[in-house]
């Protein structure tokens, strides 16, 4: 093809037909520019291809966490609900409302659960990553709400553990024995007498109440939780496909 307009060339230059050649040689020219931008457009199309397979591959895997942090919340909700349980139970049967030998799992008073969030350990910058501006705002505001959720659970964990074990530790309400006998699985970490004792306190209403109140307001975020997770997983789900 290049000695084919190279022939071509020679011929008009020869004929001295200054006219055509000039024509013929910005026609040259316009094809080698074509030439060009249709290169470029195919290393666009190809860098976009790949830029687009990235982002299709760091949402997939985001959608991932993001199903794998809402069935969590579901065993977390279902583990503070049991807790909360307890509560109202031992509330009731330190008024006399309900029998002791009705509580349930007593031993949850001094429970705690351990959350944590997948999506955000193993995509911290995301933000920084996504190129859809909308997903990235809904991202954003996710992990804003992710960090009060955070901050809640704290609130409660911290009553459990500076506050109510201490409580229960100073009225001698813990089993020793079920760290140290090699049958525990048959026995309570309370010492369920002595707890029985305890829970008829004034003071212990006021443990109760401080841990139930931090408890309700955790499960309040997580079920907000759940609800803002399902509405970006459907954001995202509508992008990709």
């Amino acid at each position: 093809m290049i000695s084919f307009f190279r022939k071509i060339r020679q011929e008009l230059l020869k004929a001295n037909t200054f006219t055509r050649y000039l024509a013929y040689a910005l026609g040259e020219i316009l094809l080698v520019v074509i030439g060009i931008l249709i290169a470029l457009q195919v290393n666009n199309w190809n860098e976009n291809r790949k830029v687009d397979a990235a982002q299709f591959n760091l949402l997939s895997n985001f959608m991932v966490d993001l199903m794998a942090d809402s069935v969590l919340l579901k065993d977390y909700e279902s583990d503070l609900s049991a807790v909360m349980q307890t509560h109202k139970q031992l509330f009731m049967s330190g008024k006399g409302i309900l029998s002791y030998s009705e509580i349930e799992n007593p031993q949850l008073i001094r429970g705690s659960i351990r959350y944590h969030s997948i999506t955000l350990s193993n995509h911290p910058n995301i933000g920084t990553q996504v190129m859809d501006d909308e997903i990235i705002n809904e991202i954003l505001d996710y992990y804003q709400f992710l960090a009060r959720v955070d901050n809640s659970y704290l609130q409660y964990d911290n009553v459990v553990k500076e506050t109510v074990r201490p409580y229960l530790a100073k009225n001698l309400a813990l089993n020793p024995d079920y760290l140290f006998d090699n049958e525990k699985e048959e026995k309570s970490p309370l010492d369920l007498d002595q707890f029985a004792k305890v829970i008829l306190q004034d003071d212990f209403g006021q443990v109760l109440f401080e841990a139930n109140l931090k408890a309700a307001e955790t499960m309040e975020f997580f079920e907000e939780l759940e609800s803002r997770n399902f509405a970006l997983r459907n954001l995202i789900k509508k992008k990709v496909s």
